[in-house]
C-alpha cells in the first residue's frame, strides 16, 4: 500500500468509528425517552398503587369512615407514612368524597394535607360495603412527587452510567481496532513488497514459469511465458499447457510425466518441444514440483519451469556436424593413406604371391602331398586376405558420397565383419553369425551403412570390455520376412538402465570417463539410419546386455521405390 494513502485510511476509519458511536448514542437516547421513561412512569404508578393498598387497608373500612375519630387517626397515619428515615412523607394529601345517599350530612369532600399540589399525581381508591356492595366513598391520594421523582432519577443515573461505560468500551474497541488496522497495513505492505520483489525476479527470468492444475490448465505465468503464450490478450483459464508443449522421445502424455512422483521429477528432466506463435519446434527442458493450494485442498497444482535450450540444440548440432566432418576428414585421410598403402603393399604382396605359387607348383610336381605344398597354399591365402583387408579399408573410408543402390543385405555386413573377426578372436569374444544369405536386396548407401555396422559392432565390443564375463559373446542375426529385412546385433555385456537407453542416441551423451569418448557414435548411427529410413529399436537391461534391431525395407516390400 502506498504510504501516502495511510492518513486517508486512518481518517476513514475514524469517521466510521465516530459515526457508529453517534448512532449508538442516538439509539440509546431514543430508547430511553420514547420507551424506557414511559415505562418507568407506569411502573412508578403501579408501585404507588400497591403501596397505597398496603397503607390504606385500615382506612378503607366502613366503620372507620363512619367514626370521625377513627377516620382522623387513620388519615394522620397515612399522611405521616414514609418508607425510609429522613424521607419526606409519601402522601401529601387526600380527598374523601362520601356517597350522599349513605352520608347525607357529608355533602362536601373531606380534604386533609396539601390537596392543591400541582406536581403530585393522584391514585383513586373506591370503598364498597361488604354486605350490600354499595359505594361508600371515593378516596383520592395525592402522591408526593419527590419520592416518585427519586426513583426516576435513580433509573436515569443508571442509564447515563451505562451510556458512559458503553462509550468507554467503544473507545477501547477503537484503539484496539486502530492498532490491529495499523498492524494489518504494515503486514500488507510487507507482503506486497515481497510479492513485487519476487515478481521482479520471476519477470527477469527468460525461462517459462507456469502454475498449472492437475488437468494442465494454466493458472498463472511469468512475463516471459505470458508474452510467448499471448496470455495478456487471452484469459489464462482458457489455455492448457498441452496446447503449447509436447514431450519428446516418449509416447506418454505430458501430464502423465508431470504427475510422476516428485523424486522422479527431480532426477529426470523432461525434454519437450515448445510451439507458440513465433516459436515453432523449439526445444526445452521441463522441471516441475507439486504443491497443494490451501484454498483448494482437494486439487494439486504444479510449478512448471521450462528452459529454452534451442540455442544449445543448435550448438550441439553444429558440434555434431563438425565432429562428423572431422571424422569424414580422418576417413578421407585414411582412404588416401589406404590407397597409397595398397599401391605400395600390393607390389610386394604380388611378388610374395607369385613366389608362393612358383614354390607350390614346383613342390607339387615332386610330391603333391608334401607339407611344404600346404604351407605355400597358406601363404597364398594370407596374401589374398591382406589384399582384401586393404581393399575393404579403402572402400569403407572413401569420403565421396555414393547413390543408394540395391545390394544383398549380407554384403555390407560381411565387409564390416572383416574388420572384427580377428580382433574378436584375439580378445576371446565368441562371434555367432546367423546370416540368411537368401534375403531380398536392400537399397542403401554402402559406405554409410557399413559405417553404421562398424559403430554398432564397436559399441558391442566396448560393452563387453566393461564386464568380466566368462563367456563374452556377440550374436549377429540376419533374417527377413515379406515386409523387411531384420538385422540384430546382440551382446551379453554391461547393458543399460532405462535412463541411459532413452538418451543413448543423444549427441555427446556418454557413460565413459572424460577423454574416453565423445558420445557421438550412436548419434551418428541414428542420423544415418534416419536418412536411410531404417527403423532402429534398442532393447537393454542393466547387466543383461543390449540388443540393437534394424528393420530394413527390402526389394519385395510393397510401394518400395525401384
Amino acid at each position: 500500500m502506498n504510504p501516502n494513502n495511510r492518513p486517508k485510511k486512518h481518517g476513514q476509519l475514524s469517521l466510521i468509528f465516530i459515526s457508529v458511536t453517534l448512532v449508538l448514542i442516538l439509539i440509546a437516547f431514543s430508547y430511553f425517552y420514547n420507551i424506557l421513561q414511559p415505562r418507568l412512569h407506569q411502573e412508578a404508578q403501579n408501585q404507588s398503587a400497591l403501596l397505597i393498598n398496603s397503607i390504606s387497608q385500615d382506612l378503607m373500612q366502613r366503620q372507620v369512615i363512619e367514626d370521625a375519630f377513627l377516620l382522623q387517626r387513620e388519615i394522620s397515619k397515612i399522611l405521616l407514612y414514609s418508607s425510609e428515615q429522613y424521607q419526606q412523607p409519601y402522601i401529601k394529601g387526600l380527598k374523601i368524597e362520601f356517597n350522599p345517599d349513605l352520608f347525607p350530612h357529608h355533602t362536601r369532600p373531606l380534604q386533609r394535607g396539601k390537596t392543591q399540589c400541582k406536581h403530585c399525581f393522584e391514585i383513586s381508591k373506591q370503598l364498597y360495603c361488604n354486605s350490600t356492595n354499595e359505594l361508600i366513598a371515593n378516596v383520592r391520594f395525592l402522591i408526593n412527587p419527590v419520592n416518585y421523582q427519586r426513583m426516576i432519577n435513580d433509573i436515569t443515573q443508571k442509564f447515563f452510567l451505562f451510556l458512559g461505560v458503553l462509550v468507554l468500551l467503544l473507545l477501547v474497541i477503537w484503539f484496539s481496532t486502530r492498532r490491529l488496522f495499523i498492524a494489518n497495513l504494515n503486514t500488507q505492505d510487507a507482503l506486497k513488497k515481497a510479492n513485487e520483489y519476487n515478481q521482479k525476479i520471476l519477470n527477469t527470468l527468460q525461462d517459462w514459469v507456469l502454475v498449472i492444475n492437475d488437468q494442465g490448465r494454466i493458472i498463472n505465468a511469468n512475463q516471459a511465458a505470458s508474452a510467448d503464450l499471448n496470455i495478456f490478450n487471452n484469459a489464462p483459464d482458457n489455455l492448457f499447457i498441452q496446447q503449447f508443449v509436447t514431450a519428446e522421445k516418449t509416447q506418454q502424455p505430458l501430464m502423465n510425466l508431470i504427475k510422476q512422483p516428485t523424486q522422479e521429477l527431480q532426477q529426470n528432466l523432461i525434454e519437450v518441444k515448445i510451439k507458440t506463435g513465433h516459436q515453432t519446434g523449439h526445444y526445452g527442458l521441463l522441471t516441475c514440483s507439486r504443491f497443494i493450494d490451501p484454498d483448494q485442498a482437494l486439487s494439486s497444482q504444479f510449478l512448471v519451469v521450462i528452459k529454452d535450450v534451442q540455442a544449445l540444440k543448435i550448438a550441439e548440432s553444429k558440434l555434431a556436424y563438425q565432429a562428423q566432418m572431422a571424422h569424414a576428414s580422418r576417413l578421407k585421410s585414411l582412404g588416401e593413406m589406404a590407397a597409397g598403402i595398397a599401391h605400395e603393399i600390393n607390389q610386394p604382396l604380388a611378388v610374395i604371391r607369385l613366389g608362393a605359387e612358383g614354390i607350390k607348383q614346383t613342390l607339387s610336381r615332386q610330391n603333391p602331398d608334401a607339407f611344404e605344398v600346404e604351407m605355400a597354399q597358406d601363404m597364398i591365402d594370407q596374401v589374398d586376405r591382406a589384399s582384401l583387408i586393404i581393399d575393404n579399408m579403402r572402400s569403407f573410408s572413401r569420403q565421396k558420397s555414393t547413390e543408394k543402390q540395391w545390394i544383398s543385405a549380407h554384403t555390407p555386413l560381411n565387409n564390416a565383419l572383416g574388420f572384427f573377426r580377428e580382433p574378436f578372436r584375439i580378445q576371446g569374444i565368441t562371434l555367432v553369425e546367423q546370416i540368411d544369405t537368401g534375403c531380398p536386396e536392400i537399397k542403401v548407401e554402402i559406405q554409410k551403412f557399413e559405417q553404421v555396422l562398424v559403430n554398432l559392432l564397436t559399441n558391442a565390443r566396448q560393452a563387453l570390455e566393461k564386464t568380466h564375463h566368462l563367456n563374452p559373446k556377440i550374436t549377429i542375426k540376419l533374417q527377413c520376412d515379406q515386409q523387411k529385412v531384420t538385422l540384430i546385433i546382440e551382446d551379453n555385456g554391461c547393458g543399460m538402465d532405462e535412463t541411459t537407453r532413452q538418451h543413448c542416441l543423444d549427441p555427446f551423451f556418454t557413460t565413459k570417463e572424460a577423454g574416453d569418448g565423445t558420445g557421438l557414435g550412436l548419434s551418428i548411427v541414428d542420423n544415418i539410419l534416419h536418412e536411410l529410413k531404417i527403423e532402429l529399436i534398442i532393447e537393454s537391461e542393466l547387466a543383461k546386455g543390449a540388443r540393437f534391431i534394424l528393420h530394413i525395407p527390402h526389394k519385395m516390400t510393397d510401394n518400395q521405390d525401384d
